[in-house]
């Protein structure tokens, strides 16, 4: 009886703490918001976009990346920098 009490009560104390667990970081890295958006980088490695809410509005294809600055972002892709417009949008 008390090893079972003790078994249940161990039980429920590790599905408690790992229900409690932080998944850990979400990106790698994050830059400012500015102009709506930040550039943030993937455990991955790569740069996208995000809104305030933290939704992908540039999906991270990016070796880097800026911050938006008069509705343009510098970004580098195949080691060669470039702008994007906020759609994600070379021009």
């Amino acid at each position: 009886m008390f090893k079972k009490l003790i078994t249940a009560l161990l039980t429920l104390s590790l599905l408690t703490l790992s229900a409690c667990g932080s998944p850990g970081p979400k990106y790698r890295n994050a830059r400012s918001y500015s102009e709506g958006l930040a550039p943030v980088q993937t455990q991955g490695g790569r740069w996208g976009f995000i809104n305030e809410r933290q939704d992908w509005v540039i999906q991270p294809r990016f070796e880097d990346a800026r911050e938006f600055q008069g509705g343009k972002a510098a970004v580098r892709q195949n080691g060669k920098w470039g702008f994007i417009n906020k759609r994600g949008e070379w021009l």
